[in-house]
C-alpha cells in the first residue's frame, strides 16, 4: 500500500496533455473533413489512401503541433520545441504506425465524418498516456 506522501498527481502535466489534446481535436476535425471532401467513397482503395496520407501528413502535423504546445506552455519554447523533436519525434512516429492504421480503417470505413474526431479522441485517450510518458521519460531540456 502507498501512503498518503507516496502518492504524487502532476497537475501541470495534465493541464498540458489537455491543451495538446485540444490541439490535436481541432487539427484532426479539419483534417477529416479536408480527407473527405478530396477522397470520396469508402473502398479499400479510398480508405488506404485517407490511412497513408494521415500518417505521412497527420501524423507528423500532430506531433510537431504536440511539442509546439507544450514547449509555449515551458520556459525557453524554441530551445524546448527544437530538443523535443530531435530527441522523441521518431519514437512518436515509430509508435503511431502501431496504433493508428489499424484504428482509422475502422474511423475511415465505418464511421461519417463527424463521428471521426470523438472516435479519434477516444483512442487518444490511450495513446496519450504513451505519447506523456515519452514526453516526460528522456529528458526535456538538453545539458549546459
Amino acid at each position: 500500500m502507498y501512503g498518503e506522501k507516496d502518492v504524487y498527481y502532476d497537475f501541470h502535466r495534465t493541464s498540458q496533455m489537455a491543451i495538446t489534446g485540444l490541439t490535436a481535436g481541432v487539427i484532426c476535425h479539419h483534417w477529416y473533413i479536408f480527407l473527405d471532401k478530396v477522397i470520396i467513397g469508402k473502398s479499400l482503395e479510398m480508405v488506404i489512401k485517407k490511412l497513408l496520407l494521415d500518417q505521412f501528413i497527420c501524423s507528423p502535423l500532430i506531433i510537431f503541433s504536440f511539442f509546439a504546445t507544450v514547449a509555449i506552455l515551458e520556459e525557453n519554447p524554441l530551445e524546448s520545441f527544437t530538443h523535443e523533436v530531435q530527441s522523441k519525434f521518431w519514437t512518436l512516429y515509430k509508435a503511431e504506425w502501431f496504433v493508428w492504421p489499424p484504428a482509422q480503417i475502422i474511423n475511415f470505413y465505418f464511421l461519417p465524418t463527424k463521428y471521426r474526431v470523438l472516435y479519434d479522441s477516444t483512442i487518444s485517450l490511450g495513446y496519450d498516456i504513451y505519447t506523456s510518458h515519452i514526453k516526460h521519460k528522456i529528458k526535456s531540456h538538453p545539458e549546459k
